[in-house]
């Protein structure tokens, strides 16, 4: 009887360490006061409240707003309360094929960014 509870035991610390492992992966992106030219390309492109917060991602990376050829969002909803949980603005630039994916909250405070599809982050990343 002892051994099911050593076992639910070792599978709640191994989660616990997959779980620390992949948190301690995740930073905040960079951030900075949002170039007005880079909030001006996306506001031409998609109306979203989180327009700014992307804005100041972009810019925090010091991509040029004359690179984004587009953007687009996806919504990430809770099916049971039916409520917005995510967005993912996905921004397609015009010297570089896939996207750059930025990852913002429900409040649009920004989580993540990386790139998808052969698209490269300006640090090279």
């Amino acid at each position: 009887m002892k051994t099911p509870k050593f076992a639910m035991a070792a599978a709640a610390g191994a989660l616990t360490l997959l779980v620390s492992a992949c948190a301690s992966t995740l930073s905040p992106p960079p951030v900075a006061q949002p170039d007005p030219a880079v909030l001006a390309v996306i506001n031409s492109n998609v109306t979203n409240d989180c327009n700014p917060q992307t804005a100041a991602v972009l810019t925090g990376l010091r991509l040029p707003a004359g690179n984004i050829r587009g953007v687009n969002y996806g919504i990430y909803r809770d099916e049971y309360r039916d409520k917005i949980v995510r967005w993912d603005a996905w921004v397609y630039l015009k010297d570089q094929p896939g996207s750059l994916v930025v990852t913002l909250d429900e409040d649009c405070r920004p989580l993540q960014v990386y790139a998808r599809e052969g698209a490269k982050l300006p640090d090279g990343r």
